[in-house]
C-alpha cells in the first residue's frame, strides 16, 4: 500500500512497480501532478463521445421550437448519465441580421423512444472521443432534426455567445463559441438537450459537442 510522506521534497521513485511514497501536505491530504488533460482516460477509455453537424451547419431555432436541429436524447431507463464537456460553434452562413444569443434547450420526460414528446428525430452514432471508433454510446445524438410536442423544449442556460446590429446591413458577430461545461452539467436519463437561440437567430452554424457517460 502506498504511503504518503509529508515533506518539502518528493521521494525519489527508483521503479515504476510497487509500492511507493506519495509526497503529502500537513492534512495527509496528496500532492499530484497532471499526467494527462482532464478529459484523457475518459476518451482512452471509451467513455467519452463526439457529435457534430453536417459540415454545411444548421439553421439555429427558437430554443422553443418545435423543430430542433442539434442535441442529445438520454432516453428513460438508460443506465448512464451524459456529462457535457464541451461545446463548439461556428458561423456559416449569417442570415438575417437579428439580436440574439445561443443557449440550451431542454426537454424533460422525454420518453425512451419516437412518441411523446420527441415524434420524429434523425439519430446517428457519434465518434468515440478515440477517433475512427464509432458508437458504444448510449445516449442518442443527433445531429440534424427533430420534432418535439409544443411548449416542451425550456429555456436551460444561456451560452454567453450573442450577435449585435445597429442595422439591417451591419452585424457584429463573434467568430465563434467554446463553452467548457467541465462535466458541471449532467443530462440525466429521461431528457433531451438541444442548442438554440433566445430567439431564431436566422443563421447557420456548424456545431461540435462533447460529452462523457458515466453510470446513473
Amino acid at each position: 500500500m502506498a504511503q504518503i510522506v509529508v515533506n518539502s521534497a518528493a521521494p525519489p521513485v527508483t521503479s515504476q512497480f510497487g509500492n511507493q511514497q506519495m509526497l503529502g501536505g500537513a492534512q495527509t491530504e496528496g500532492c499530484v501532478a497532471e499526467l494527462h488533460a482532464k478529459y484523457y482516460t475518459q476518451a482512452y477509455r471509451g467513455q467519452s463521445f463526439l457529435g457534430s453537424t453536417a459540415a454545411a451547419g444548421v439553421v439555429v431555432p427558437i430554443y422553443s421550437s418545435t423543430g430542433q436541429v442539434f442535441g442529445i436524447w438520454n432516453v428513460a431507463g438508460n443506465k448512464f448519465n451524459a456529462a457535457l464537456q464541451t461545446l463548439d460553434t461556428g458561423l456559416v452562413t449569417l442570415g438575417t441580421p437579428v439580436i440574439s444569443s445561443l443557449c440550451l434547450a431542454y426537454v424533460p420526460n422525454a420518453g425512451s423512444g419516437i412518441g411523446t414528446p420527441i415524434s420524429a428525430a434523425t439519430i446517428v452514432a457519434p465518434l468515440s472521443n478515440i477517433i475512427g471508433t464509432i458508437g458504444g454510446n448510449t445516449v442518442r445524438f443527433i445531429p440534424g432534426t427533430a420534432t418535439v410536442a409544443s411548449s416542451t423544449a425550456l429555456f436551460l442556460m444561456t451560452l454567453g455567445y450573442a450577435y449585435f446590429t445597429t442595422t439591417t446591413t451591419t452585424m457584429l458577430v463573434a467568430t465563434g463559441l467554446h463553452y467548457d461545461f467541465d462535466e458541471g452539467v449532467i443530462v440525466p436519463p429521461n431528457m433531451a438537450l438541444f442548442l438554440g437561440g433566445n430567439v431564431a437567430t436566422g443563421s447557420t452554424m456548424d456545431a461540435t459537442l462533447r460529452w462523457s457517460e458515466p453510470p446513473v
